[in-house]
């Protein structure tokens, strides 16, 4: 038998092909593992767009209730009557008509001037009469359980079923027959679910209070 000599170049081709394999082999495998390791497609996530940062804890801002008139110089003559008061405010929020001292159930205001009567919130009025002893009275309703009385006005601005928004003019100052009042007066009264409010604290009160 005849042997044969390799060429010298034969053997270094076949290591050069092998390694040319193992590096092409590893190079598949390492793209196929990437690819298992890739971010979800674009098409798979929900972007999340944030317009303005929002406080968790935010208050929500109620309305301000108003004191029902506009003008100046006007003060109070009579106060609400609190029975935990002491003697001498007690005293001072008595009102007198016919010889009769009467506790007061709301607030008399007077001025030397005439001013005007607002609505101290929105509301829709529910009637409007004359009372002997306050004179011309104006309900609204300004809620499901909040009723005010604007007694003692006069030049009425509404009328029953009227819509009114809180600052609206409903009428002007006017007359009562409570002795030693000036000729321009507003009495003020306020219920909520039937129960009298002293109309000072009612001003102070955030409506969310108030049920």
């Amino acid at each position: 038998m005849i042997k044969r000599k390799l060429k010298p170049w034969v053997i270094p081709t076949i290591y050069a092909l092998v390694v040319a394999v193992v590096f092409t082999c590893l190079y598949i495998l390492g793209n196929t593992i990437n690819d298992g390791f890739q971010s979800p497609s674009k098409n798979n996530v929900k972007d999340v767009l944030i317009e303005e940062d929002i406080p968790v804890n935010k208050e929500i801002e109620s309305t301000k209730i108003l004191k029902p008139y506009n003008g100046e110089n006007v003060t109070i003559a009579n106060k609400f009557y609190e029975k935990d008061a002491d003697e001498k405010t007690q005293q001072n929020s008595l009102i007198y008509y016919e010889n009769i001292y009467m506790q007061n159930t709301g607030i008399l205001y007077n001025s030397d001037k005439q001013f005007n009567v607002i609505a101290v919130l929105d509301g829709t009025v529910k009637n409007i009469k004359e009372d002997k002893i306050l004179g011309n009275v104006i309900e609204i309703e300004h809620g499901t359980n909040l009723t005010a009385f604007y007694q003692s006005v006069d030049n009425i601005k509404v009328k029953v079923g009227d819509q009114v928004k809180q600052g609206d003019l409903i009428a002007t100052s006017g007359a009562n027959n409570i002795e030693n009042t000036k000729d321009n007066c507003l009495h003020f009264q306020v219920y909520n679910q039937g129960q009298l409010l002293n109309p000072e604290t009612f001003y102070t009160m955030n409506l969310n209070e108030l049920s």
